[in-house]
């Protein structure tokens, strides 16, 4: 292509995007002033060099196979996002060919994108804020091993050390996740989550890492992978145990040397992420059991946050149902309705082995399908109204005399016949096989007169 004719280089200078053009020989031709603006250089100083004469000899090694790669047609076209004085660049390069298909140099095409950027975060962080609002239970709790996790929490979310969250289903670990990244230097940064049991084993390592246009069939595009998504931010490793031992060693290097290596890409990426991972299962065992790597276990587990089952915390049950009741009333737009007795003492018998998780959609059922202005058990869901889930009595012979231990096995079975039946007393007497009358007395003598809401 030889010199830049005039007219061209006339429309080139007041172009917003920086453009650099280099000959065959990868001599500079032509800097517009936007390129000398993005990229901090000054054109009369590099037209007529070798680009060769203005990097530093350590790079040399990178921009020769790039060029080569270019000129020989196996790499028409490259991406690469750039970090520098606290600005972010996306440079372009292509190969400019002649109608004979002749290689006539290398165009480079910078973009300043440090506003796109972090408007882009800031609206992912945005959007994750409304679906965590969504998706979340309030963090409400008054239990003293709640009040344990959360001073722990508060002490590391300044720090960049990785974190291993544990807990059974439905404990609220990723909201605990949540308020972890807002209370970190992160929290303006995104926050990636991904599933590592629902990802395709034969996808790991593309979904994790990265890959390049063509890397495999169906890579139609450039995908940057979830490790260079997070970039200045936190991922989130969910359901760890489920990632296979292969996907496991190539995680613990990323961990270890904070660089990702794309399928199919011919350069490494440094990358700067917050790493938190969350497991229901007992890593100690799997790794005992060869199912996971002992190296990459320590590795996650600098910091350990576990999050108790529900029934561990028998404080939080009624505060966070109540919390659930006003979340949803005011969502359905519909009157906020309180808990009667019976079904306060249901929940707090229940063994709740879906933890926070099954109290959220019990409280939604109540507040969608419910009437009135109190939630009877008749309003929750089957599952919570089974008694072979209900915790043992505490009635023993060894605290009471046989009189005071038959009078309240009598009073608990009336009461969860009671509940069984919504508090009508004609179907629970039924269910008795005692006159309307009788359950009538004994529930005088029980205090469940006022207890039991009709």
């Amino acid at each position: 292509m030889g010199p830049v004719p005039d007219v061209l280089r006339a429309i080139i200078s007041h172009m917003s995007d920086g453009v650099i053009y280099l000959d065959s020989q990868h001599v500079i031709q032509l800097c517009n002033p936007a390129a000398e603006t993005i990229r901090q250089v000054n054109a009369e100083r590099i037209v007529g060099r070798s680009i060769f004469d203005i990097h530093p000899r350590r790079a040399h090694p990178q921009i020769s196979e790039l060029l080569a790669n270019l000129q020989s047609g196996t790499l028409p076209i490259s991406h690469r996002i750039v970090q520098a004085q606290g600005r972010c660049f996306e440079n372009v390069y292509s190969a400019v060919m002649d109608v004979h298909g002749d290689f006539l140099g290398t165009l480079l095409i910078s973009r300043d994108i440090t506003e796109q950027r972090r408007l882009n975060n800031e609206i992912d962080h945005l959007k994750h804020a409304m679906t965590a609002k969504e998706s979340c239970p309030p963090l409400v709790f008054s239990s003293p091993m709640m009040k344990r996790l959360l001073s722990t929490l508060e002490a590391v979310a300044p720090l960049d050390s990785t974190v291993l969250i544990s807990g059974e289903s439905g404990t609220g670990k990723e909201c605990i996740l949540d308020l972890l990244h807002s209370l970190s230097p992160r929290s303006s940064q995104p926050l990636v989550k991904i599933n590592c049991g629902a990802l395709p084993e034969n996808l790991i390592e593309s979904e994790l890492f990265g890959h390049t246009r063509g890397a495999f069939t169906g890579a139609h595009t450039d995908n940057k992978g979830k490790f260079v998504s997070a970039a200045g931010g936190t991922l989130f490793l969910d359901e760890i145990s489920e990632l296979p031992l292969a996907a496991q060693v190539k995680l613990l290097r990323v961990i270890q040397d904070k660089i990702v290596h794309p399928v199919g890409g011919r350069h490494e990426i440094n990358v700067d992420v917050r790493i938190v991972a969350a497991t229901n299962s007992n890593l100690a065992e799997a790794v005992a059991a060869g199912r996971f790597r002992e190296d990459l276990f320590y590795r996650l587990n600098v910091i350990s946050l576990e999050v108790p089952p529900l029934r561990e915390r028998h404080e939080d049950i009624i505060p966070l149902a109540e919390a659930f009741l006003k979340h949803f009333a005011d969502k359905m737009k519909k009157p906020l309705r309180q808990l009667s007795a019976p079904a306060r003492d249901l929940l707090l018998r229940h063994s709740l082995p879906g933890n926070v998780r099954q109290l959220q959609h019990a409280m939604e059922r109540a507040v969608a399908l419910g009437q009135g202005e109190i939630v009877l058990p008749a309003d929750l869901p089957a599952d919570l109204r089974d008694s072979a889930l209900l915790a043992p009595s505490g009635y023993s012979l060894g605290a009471n005399t046989l009189k005071e231990a038959l009078g309240g096995i009598e009073r608990e079975l009336i009461q969860q016949a009671l509940i069984n039946n919504a508090g009508k007393k004609i179907p629970t007497a039924k269910a008795l096989g005692i006159s309307r009358k009788t359950l009538w007395e004994k529930m005088q003598r029980y205090d469940l007169a006022n207890n039991v809401t009709f």
